[in-house]
């Protein structure tokens, strides 16, 4: 190809769905950032002290119990970043809420609804608050991220020399400036540029592979329906009090993070946190307990295949959420480089086009009006649905009434006596 036909496939891979592109650039950054946005606009999302031990889940069980009497418990998880505030979901007489808490004290901060800051953020990044078609729309664009990224290699001349070009002042009228620019910038931000685009590649490939017969992820053990021979059955559901004592004594060193609790007798109870593993999700590490408390299956890091390895590795490296505020500032800052790459690249388009094609409506064309409102459509749907939660089934879980000022009882969790 010469470099004029590169230049047209860079230009056209950057324009053709530019504002659903620079949609999902703009959510990403603010996605990524979106428990800090939260933290900084309401105390409850915040930790109260640093955790450096295992969560109080004993004293958080209890303050749920005070708090809380008339509902159960459908999920509890603490976050990588010790300065955020965990969550337990509750199904309440009222519906679904949250209510958070300090992982190191148990103390709760306060609670919401279903709805907010960051459920939204990521319901329109991640699937434009359309389950599959959207998911598949927006990992779509992953191959045009490609497209642009390789295509610029062969626009952009002896680009290995220009590590600290100076660009000039930035004009807004002037082309020559924009594209100086642009191609400052898509040097230094070109190895974000290709980690959102195989991660981005990796989420579609994941799409269609779960609608395979393909068993590429440790399958889910069955929890058994009668119990053991000479087992007495539990008077009432386990608490998550027991359920964290029999996981810590089954695996010690891992740092719980996450319970949920199952809604069907077949289905077990998951236990999932971390061991040392600094690009994997918390998934990665499980514990399957049946409603009796047994355990019926664990999961380790060492027994993910290649496939189900990249599953728990995608979302960290898309997020930056492996480390601390650090690793999330500096996604922030180059996800916003992407955003002016793809805003800038619409500009150029326009200032190049518009002595030849001066119509707003020529300029963008049918492919551009189609992304403006495929873009708008999923905000307006977003806006409308993303605060709905239904609960289509109770969790087999106690009523946290009933678990006020009491404390786990040697025959069910030998850890806790």
């Amino acid at each position: 190809m010469t470099n004029r036909q590169w230049f047209a496939l860079h230009s056209w891979a950057g324009f053709v769905l530019g504002a659903l592109l620079l949609l999902v650039c703009v959510t990403g950054v603010l996605a990524a950032l979106s428990y800090e946005i939260q933290y900084l606009s309401d105390s409850k999302y915040r930790a109260l002290s640093s955790r450096s031990g295992p969560v109080n889940w004993i004293q958080l069980e209890q303050n749920l119990a005070a708090a809380y009497p008339d509902s159960q418990l459908i999920s509890v998880q603490v976050h990588q970043q010790t300065y955020l505030a965990g969550e337990a979901s509750l199904a309440t007489p009222d519906g679904f809420r949250f209510a958070y808490f300090d992982p190191a004290s148990g103390s709760l901060t306060g609670s919401g609804d279903w709805g907010r800051l960051s459920r939204f953020l990521r319901n329109l990044h991640m699937y434009l608050s359309v389950e599959g078609v959207g998911k598949v729309v927006v990992t779509s664009l992953s191959f045009l991220l490609l497209i642009s990224l390789v295509s610029s290699f062969y626009v952009y001349r002896n680009w290995w020399r220009q590590w600290l070009h100076n660009p000039g002042k930035w004009r807004w009228a002037v082309r020559s400036s924009w594209a100086s620019w642009h191609k400052l910038i898509g040097l230094w931000s070109w190895w974000f540029v290709l980690l959102m685009t195989l991660t981005g590649l990796w989420y579609f490939a994941e799409h269609w592979l779960l609608k395979t017969p393909l068993q590429y992820y440790p399958p889910v053990p069955r929890a058994t329906l009668s119990p053991a021979p000479n087992a007495t059955p539990p008077t009432q559901p386990l608490s998550l009090t027991e359920i964290t004592s029999i996981a810590q004594q089954q695996r010690p060193q891992l740092d719980i993070r996450a319970v949920l609790y199952n809604s069907n007798a077949k289905a077990p109870i998951v236990v999932s946190g971390q061991a040392g593993d600094l690009l994997l999700r918390d998934r990665a590490n499980r514990i399957y307990l049946d409603s009796a408390g047994v355990v019926i299956g664990t999961q380790h890091t060492a027994d993910l295949g290649l496939l189900a390895y990249l599953t728990d590795m995608a979302d960290p490296l898309h997020f930056g959420n492996f480390s601390g505020l650090a690793v999330k500032l500096i996604y922030a800052l180059f996800g916003t480089g992407l955003c002016i790459l793809v805003a800038g690249g619409m500009r150029m388009h326009w200032l190049r086009s518009k002595h030849k094609q001066p119509s707003l409506a020529r300029w963008l064309g049918l492919s551009g009006w189609l992304a403006l409102l495929v873009a708008l459509s999923g905000i307006v749907w977003t806006s409308a649905t993303f605060s709905q939660r239904e609960l289509s089934k109770p969790p087999l879980s106690p009523l946290l009434g009933t678990l006020a000022g009491t404390q786990p009882s040697c025959s069910s969790v030998a850890a806790a006596c």
